[in-house]
């Protein structure tokens, strides 16, 4: 789906175009959780999922870190989607957040 980049906007895009499972890499850190559907953060490096292990759902820096393969983080993944869509929690929506996610964009640029 063509949406903008940054996080809320961009999921919010999703929801309204159908999705009911997000999933979404962060390098950052960003806490998004979305109310409407359950969002999957997975930390592209270990340091970051380590900081925020209460936030991040899964930890792709396993594979910078040499010790999972793509392939391997690639299969958690699927399997999370799986747990979660049959009805497992993310971490955000455990903690009760994302009421004030919901975040509708204007045409042009977001910065």
């Amino acid at each position: 789906m063509d949406t903008p980049g940054l996080d809320p906007v961009s999921m919010t895009g999703l929801v309204a175009g159908g999705c009911n499972l997000g999933v979404f890499t962060t390098g950052r850190g960003s806490v998004y959780g979305c109310k409407p559907m359950p969002c999957i953060k997975i930390a592209t490096n270990t340091r970051l999922f380590e900081h925020m292990e209460e936030d991040m759902d899964l930890n792709a820096g396993t594979i910078l870190d040499g010790s999972e393969t793509v392939d391997e983080v690639g299969g958690r993944i699927f399997e999370k989607r799986v747990r979660v869509a049959g009805g497992e929690k993310t971490k955000s929506e455990a903690q009760g957040l994302g009421d004030e996610e919901f975040a509708p964009w204007i045409l042009g640029p977001t910065l």
